[in-house]
């Protein structure tokens, strides 16, 4: 697999228009062939098993929360071949300004990855993508 990873520092403020726009954003990848998306919100930031803490490493405000976000591709082949055609789609580029104002897009990392390994617990693996769950979703328009 290979996949685009983003760190956003949002704006507590702006939480919503943030996820509005990313939710948008992910459905203009789909559209054009990637397999989709996933954005993650911090759950627990404190230093565990020896580790540092992401604040101590990614300088976030105090008004700040920090999410993170996947792109998913096949491979870079497949990435090469989705991504003109999402670079092109102009509601991708009004989605990104939408974003420019809720961000500081210059604090936003990015980076491109591709998988290493899998490693999964089959059993379990199937039993989390058989077990509903409630997710956020945008409200009505």
């Amino acid at each position: 697999m290979y996949v685009i990873w983003f760190l956003h520092r949002v704006p507590r403020a702006r939480e919503e228009e943030f996820r509005t726009v990313v939710h948008r954003a992910i459905e203009v990848f789909r559209r054009h062939g990637a397999i989709g998306g996933t954005v993650f919100e911090m759950a627990d930031p404190t230093a565990k098993y020896g580790c540092s803490d992401i604040e101590s490493s990614v300088d976030v405000a105090a008004d700040e929360v920090l999410y993170a976000e996947l792109a998913y591709f096949h491979d870079r082949a497949h990435y090469d071949e989705v991504m003109p055609r999402v670079d092109a789609d102009p509601e991708l580029m009004v989605l990104y300004h939408e974003l420019v104002r809720t961000v500081d897009i210059g604090r936003v990392v990015r980076a491109e990855f591709s998988t290493l390994f899998d490693l999964f617990n089959e059993a379990e693996h199937e039993r989390y993508l058989a077990e509903p769950r409630t997710h956020w979703a945008p409200a009505p328009a």
